[in-house]
């Protein structure tokens, strides 16, 4: 895969590295709680498709800011380019965002059509919809950090570890977000709440692993990639880093889930602890996606 030409994101590029990567993991716990979950569970399936469908909705809008004219995107659409990495994420980004729209009409049909009525049968093409869906999740949720290993700035040049580190930020993120909204759901509730807090900490914990990893291969790398590094630990961007990513967005959310039962089952977990960490985690989802972004392009 060739280097790409250096580039230089405004803040809606950001924006849509970090909704995109929401979307998908939403969009993941809801594929993996209607294919491997309990009856109960189907309230993750609703909540998480309707949440990638809701983060998905700006993706197309500030890639077309982007490109200036909104004709450049679909542009990319007419000729497949499997070696390009535009192309593959437009593509990626259109067969994802289909997939999407047809699961969210399917659950909202669910709960209006009797299952004697063809709901089994809606249910279980949306349940096919939703692992096909989650495959293309996986893929648009770590392809961004690819995008940037291809590139030729110093920081994000041959980390190609970037890719894992972008999905793990996606996952944690999008998990959080759907057991942000079900926290405000009742105590019935609880039990889908555990599973979902379990699933999320341990993206929270791959999530810091992967970011270690980044780190040291990024160190490893030549003297001028080495300097950049310095800027992102201990230069300008490093109170947003350190503070606001790894303090706020990776280390006391990981107490928060500890404390509140992560190796117990969560047994008597409370809302408040619940609600103070999935926000922790989105602002330092956000932050870590920026921060790496921006320092890449100083």
């Amino acid at each position: 895969m060739p280097l790409l030409q250096s580039p230089h994101w405004p803040l809606w590029i950001e924006l849509y590295f970090f909704l995109a990567g929401l979307s998908a993991g939403a969009f993941i716990a809801a594929g993996a709680a209607d294919l491997f979950g309990r009856e109960e569970d189907q309230r993750v399936v609703k909540v998480g498709t309707y949440v990638a469908l809701l983060a998905l909705i700006p993706c197309p809008i500030l890639l077309a800011l982007d490109l200036g004219l909104p004709q450049r995107f679909w542009h990319m659409l007419w000729v497949f380019k499997p070696y390009s990495p535009m192309s593959m994420g437009s593509w990626a980004l259109l067969g994802y965002g289909l997939l999407v729209v047809l699961a969210a009409f399917l659950t909202y049909m669910e709960r209006r059509t009797p299952a004697a009525a063809g709901g089994v049968q809606r249910r279980a093409l949306r349940t096919g919809i939703g692992a096909v869906g989650s495959l293309f999740a996986f893929f648009l949720a770590a392809y961004p950090g690819q995008l940037l290993a291809t590139s030729a700035q110093p920081l994000w040049t041959d980390a190609r570890t970037m890719g894992a580190l972008f999905l793990a930020i996606g996952g944690a993120t999008g998990m959080a977000t759907v057991a942000l909204v079900l926290s405000g759901q009742g105590a019935e509730a609880d039990r889908s709440l555990g599973r979902l807090r379990r699933a999320y900490t341990w993206a929270l914990i791959l999530q810091a692993v992967a970011l270690i990893v980044t780190l040291l291969v990024v160190a490893g790398g030549p003297p001028i990639t080495a300097r950049a590094l310095r800027m992102l630990l201990a230069g300008a961007y490093a109170p947003t880093f350190w503070v606001g990513a790894v303090i706020l967005g990776l280390v006391i959310p990981l107490v928060l889930e500890f404390r509140a039962g992560f190796l117990k089952g969560y047994a008597g977990q409370t809302r408040g602890s619940l609600v103070l960490a999935t926000l922790l985690i989105l602002l330092g989802g956000f932050l870590l996606k920026l921060v790496i972004t921006s320092a890449g392009q100083a």
